[in-house]
């Protein structure tokens, strides 16, 4: 501990009476206590890598006949022709490249809404599974017997979503 000499003669020529205060102390177990935070920083790294290898469906927008889907950090929205959707967790893929996520969706009519008959949001599921900058996605009410509809999407694509009037 050269660092530490140094420090001690600096303090024993100012007139420092206790320079024990000064010193740090090295105790019998540092070496145990080193070795335990070196296993524990590995641990962290090893979290952070699967973390980092955890696959998530790429950010933007995701676009095909009848429906866009723009994906964020956090969760998606969907437009339909008649009407929209969100699913609020992040979209991570299976090794597969699969996923099947919790949602709502919104049906939406023409023309204005008229008070006190506002649309509801329903749950929905939203499973599907990526290939490279495509996806096909599946939308399925909670409850119903039959999917409301299969899609094909491909990234960066604007979709083909044509409004209720």
């Amino acid at each position: 501990m050269p660092g530490v000499s140094c420090c001690v003669a600096l303090l024993l020529t100012f007139g420092v009476a206790d320079v024990a205060a000064y010193v740090p102390r090295v105790e019998a177990g540092a070496h145990a206590d080193g070795a335990q935070r070196r296993r524990s920083r590995r641990g962290a790294k090893k979290k952070m890598a699967e973390r980092a290898n955890e696959s998530r469906v790429a950010e933007g927008t995701w676009g095909g006949a009848h429906l866009r889907l723009s994906v964020g950090g956090e969760g998606a929205q969907l437009e339909f022709d008649c009407a929209h959707g969100e699913i609020s967790g992040p979209l991570v893929l299976d090794a597969e490249g699969r996923f099947d996520l919790p949602g709502a969706y919104t049906r939406e009519g023409p023309g204005s809404i008229r008070i006190g008959r506002e649309p509801t949001a329903r749950p929905a599921r939203y499973a599907g599974r990526v290939e490279g900058g495509r996806m096909t996605l599946g939308v399925k009410l909670e409850g119903a017997d039959q999917p409301l509809g299969e899609y094909t999407l491909t990234r960066g694509a604007a979709g083909r979503v044509v409004k209720c009037r």
